[in-house]
Order: C-alpha cells, then sequence, then structure tokens
C-alpha cells in the first residue's frame, strides 16, 4: 500500500477526487487530441479516424493549444476532456495519463509529472507527428493516421 503522505497524487486520487488543476497536470501535453477526428456522423459504434490535421489554435512550432484557455470558444467541437467522459476516451493514445489513471495503470515513466519536464513526452516520440493545419481546401479523409 501507498504512503499517501508522499506518494503521488495521481497515485493516491481518483480521478473524481482530482482537483481541476490535478486534472489538467495529467495531461502530457502530446498534443494529440487537438488533432482532428472523423466518425460517422450516423453511428456512435462507428470508428474515431484519428487524422494528422490539427485544429486552427494549434501551434505547430510550439506544438500544443495557442489559446488553452479559450479554445472550447474559439474551436466548434473541441472536446471538453472531463472525468465524467473518461471511459469514452480509446480514441486516445494507450499513452495517455487519463486513459492509463482510468484503468488505474502507472504514468509512462517519460511523463512530465515524473520527469518535472514538460518536453519529455516529446523527447519519447510521443506528440502529434507532422501535424498539418487545418484549412478550408483539406479533405480530411486524405489524413487518417493508419494504425
Amino acid at each position: 500500500m501507498k504512503n499517501t503522505e508522499t506518494a503521488p497524487f495521481w497515485e493516491t486520487k481518483t480521478l473524481e477526487e482530482l482537483t481541476d488543476q490535478e486534472w489538467e497536470a495529467l495531461c502530457d501535453g502530446c498534443g494529440l487530441c487537438c488533432l482532428n477526428r472523423l466518425q460517422d456522423a450516423d453511428d456512435d459504434e462507428a470508428p474515431i479516424y484519428l487524422t494528422r490535421v490539427a485544429c486552427h489554435c494549434y501551434d505547430l512550432q510550439a506544438q500544443r493549444c495557442s489559446d488553452y484557455a479559450n479554445r472550447h470558444e474559439r474551436v466548434e467541437g473541441c472536446m471538453r476532456l472531463t472525468v465524467e467522459r473518461v471511459a469514452e476516451y480509446e480514441w486516445l493514445p494507450e499513452t495517455c495519463a487519463y486513459r492509463l489513471r482510468f484503468a488505474q495503470k502507472p504514468l509512462p515513466s517519460w511523463h512530465p509529472l515524473i520527469t518535472k519536464d514538460p518536453n519529455s513526452v516529446r523527447e519519447h516520440g510521443m506528440y502529434a507527428l507532422s501535424p498539418v493545419l487545418d484549412n478550408e481546401d483539406i479533405e480530411l479523409e486524405d489524413y487518417i493516421i493508419e494504425e
């Protein structure tokens, strides 16, 4: 059993017990949730396909959202990741801390909470690789990431 006085919050608290700040800290900053997804609009059970097309708020150089605080107001369909919907996040990578903690699994050794380095995710290749910016001339189907 972990000593709750010395163990980190993500090992001692359930997702429901996390503060807003702790919930946000679980995010490793990979940017994969900033990529557009495709799903058959008439079939909620259809698979979700991830594309290499980032939303217009994604900063390609910084490799993160350029307006994180206002993203939901600025981007129609920007998904708010919440503890109430965490079971639905199967489309996020298996290394996603939200998915891992939901499944009661440990964070990867390269996670910024463990390394204390916000860039450790990139050093381990866990980020939105070669995204392109969303624009009106792009057909999302042409940019599906094959698994």
